[in-house]
């Protein structure tokens, strides 16, 4: 009892004194991440973790008085790492979904925007997907997405990263990928215009409103202190103009 009053109170302090920094004790908070998602995570040439989710994560600590470090693990393993406290938390474009949510806990989501389909020739109603190869990420969201909608004839094949399935789209091996759009954006952008230009075809809303929250930072079942620091942190930075100036610079409007 003594400990669930204690956990009362401290939640309705953090909701009803905005967080002032200075009163909030300086805690370390040890961030897992997939540093091969550009422009989410990614390794500098100096072999630093950098990214939009790595400054948003950066940003967050400094409005909370959290000391931060970031380390790279397999994206597949990245939540198991949470329950027997090898990190604190998980930020790697991770979908808020409700088969997540059963292992672990979420942030409130700090970005939202659904995937795309993108295929060498436009693809129509449906997304034209009977009996075609899906190339996907293995692993993610997008491809329990896939599993569940995807028509019964089509054939998903799962690869390493988003741009692996990509080049083999190119190649011609599989017929559409499905994948978060800034990814392919970024893919689309680098390319040097000799091969056979890539279709984008938007999803709709629904992905986020049906299947996902958005992305969120994911930290042990349970780790409200933890959780709570996060929202405020992100509330602040998105009150302050911060969150939109990195948002600006990896996701720049044309």
């Amino acid at each position: 009892m003594a400990f669930l009053m204690r956990k009362l109170a401290l939640i309705s302090f953090l909701l009803s004194t905005s967080f002032c920094a200075q009163a909030l004790e300086k805690i370390q908070v040890r961030f897992a991440t997939d540093a091969n998602y550009y422009p989410f995570e990614f390794l500098t040439e100096d072999k630093k973790i950098a990214g939009f989710d790595i400054d948003i994560a950066m940003a967050i600590c400094g409005e909370m008085n959290m000391s931060c470090s970031f380390e790279h693990h397999r994206f597949d393993g990245l939540l198991l790492t949470l329950p027997f406290g090898r990190y604190d938390a998980v930020i790697a474009a991770l979908d808020i979904t409700s088969e997540r949510l059963e292992k672990v806990d979420f942030s409130d989501s700090y970005y939202k925007v659904p995937p795309v389909f993108v295929s060498k020739n436009p693809l129509q109603t449906a997304f034209s997907l009977s009996g075609k190869l899906i190339g996907v990420q293995a692993n993610t969201s997008n491809q329990n997405y896939l599993i569940k909608l995807a028509p019964e004839d089509s054939y998903i094949v799962p690869y390493f990263s988003s741009k692996a399935a990509l080049l083999a789209l190119q190649r011609e091996k599989i017929d559409a990928v499905f994948a978060d759009f800034e990814v392919v954006n970024d893919f689309l952008s680098k390319q040097d215009g000799q091969q056979s230009p890539l279709v984008i075809s938007r999803t709709e809303s629904v992905f986020v409103e049906q299947f996902s929250k958005g992305y969120g930072i994911a930290v042990k079942k349970g780790n409200d202190d933890l959780r709570l620091r996060l929202n405020e942190g992100l509330k602040l930075i998105v009150e302050n103009g911060t969150y939109k100036q990195i948002y600006d610079q990896y996701f720049p409007q044309k």
